[in-house]
């Protein structure tokens, strides 16, 4: 499997069964790692970690057998080791097996409790929501698509939106009557030039309520989003329909040409390199507004706080620092957490808890470097709604 959203990362979250495995291990495309079958052997010994462990659990090694086959048999298949990403995550119980080749180079890990440990899959669920939206116009037609570092889809528009120019002006619009001059004039406005100046208006205009008809439909679509939405079209329409735009988040850069000779793939690398920095902009501003929430105290470093607090709801924006982790007990009765040194039968690891907590709740969690965190003396900061 090789795509996990928001939904299916909450299900692995809610999963309570005995003996639950997580693997993560980091992974190779090709090259001397993969001739060398480096991962192969890496997984193996992962397994050889996990068999140690359920040992210690008094597990019969029937059963250990039993829970390890899965596992086991993704590591004795050659041909699945050819087509690896970056990392792999493996989820094990009895009843359950899925796993996951991702574009995240996961740090080793096993993890083996009553529930799945998903938190090291954060990266790429943040990556993975819509990021931008891209609007391809020709003349020919308009198609919408949604987009995110790792994919693009098109958005089914029904009939928002119009299919061609004449659809909406009524008839023949031939394109080559129009010529856009790449100098604007005097004022900074675009100009047109070909047939006089009542053709070049009565051109202009045509196009303009065509563009139009786009930016109503576009509304009902894009009502309540904030994405940017990034302009796929020839040089000359795109000064027209930021004319018309009534959608706040239209990036400043477009992409420059004809979409239709362009396929979903094409287009999602042209637009990759106008939104590279996106996926990190809403942490950064979260991050800065930390200092400003703790004077108000809307905001804490202080684990034995914020844990409770995710499980209660009250964590907007939770920072976790990357390859931590703590354990110990959340005591529900007394809304209490109970800290020990280090993993038994009896604790678990918190701050996976208020992870999943914070995103079962709709909040935002980032696994953030050490020296990014906004109080880096703590394993958590948090931002709170109230």
């Amino acid at each position: 499997m090789d795509h996990i959203n928001i939904d299916k990362l909450k299900e692995l979250a809610r999963v309570h069964k005995p003996e639950c495995i997580s693997v993560f291990i980091p992974t190779h495309r090709a090259g001397k790692e993969v001739n060398e079958k480096i991962d192969q052997k890496h997984l193996k010994n992962k397994v050889k970690t996990i068999r140690h462990e359920l040992e210690s659990l008094n597990m019969q090694d029937r059963e250990t057998e039993a829970l390890l086959r899965p596992i086991n048999e993704l590591v004795d298949n050659t041909g699945f080791w050819k087509i690896q990403s970056d990392g792999l995550a493996i989820f094990r119980n009895q009843g359950f097996f899925e796993y996951y080749t991702l574009p995240v180079p996961f740090k080793p890990y096993v993890y083996i409790a009553d529930h799945f440990y998903p938190m090291p899959l954060i990266p790429y669920i943040n990556n993975d929501g819509v990021k931008f939206y891209l609007l391809a116009i020709s003349q020919n037609g308009v198609k919408l698509f949604e987009g995110s570092p790792h994919r693009i889809s098109e958005v089914a528009v029904d009939d928002l939106l119009p299919e061609r120019l004449e659809e909406v002006v009524g008839f023949d619009f031939e394109e080559k009557h129009l010529q856009y001059r790449a100098a604007n004039d005097e004022r900074g406005r675009a100009t047109f030039h070909g047939h006089g100046k009542s053709n070049e208006e009565a051109e202009k205009k045509e196009l303009l309520n065509y563009l139009r008809a786009v930016n109503n439909g576009l509304k009902e679509i894009l009502h309540d989003k904030k994405a940017p939405l990034i302009l796929a079209a020839v040089d000359y329409l795109v000064p027209l329909y930021r004319e018309v735009n009534d959608y706040k988040f239209l990036h400043k850069d477009f992409i420059s040409g004809n979409p239709d000779h362009e396929n979903p793939a094409g287009l999602h690398e042209k637009a990759m390199s106008i939104t590279k920095d996106y996926p990190d902009r809403e942490r950064k501003e979260k991050a800065e507004a930390f200092e400003a929430a703790l004077s108000e105290q809307k905001a804490s470093y202080k684990e034995e706080v914020i844990i409770p607090a995710a499980v209660n709801q009250r964590v907007d924006t939770l920072f976790v620092k990357n390859g931590e982790e703590m354990w110990g007990i959340y005591d529900k009765e007394n809304n209490r957490v109970v800290k020990r040194d280090k993993k038994n039968g009896q604790s678990s690891g918190l701050l996976n808890l208020a992870a999943m907590h914070t995103i079962f709740n709709n909040g935002r969690v980032y696994l953030t470097d050490p020296d990014e965190m906004p109080e880096p003396v703590s394993k958590l900061n948090a931002l709170f709604r109230f």
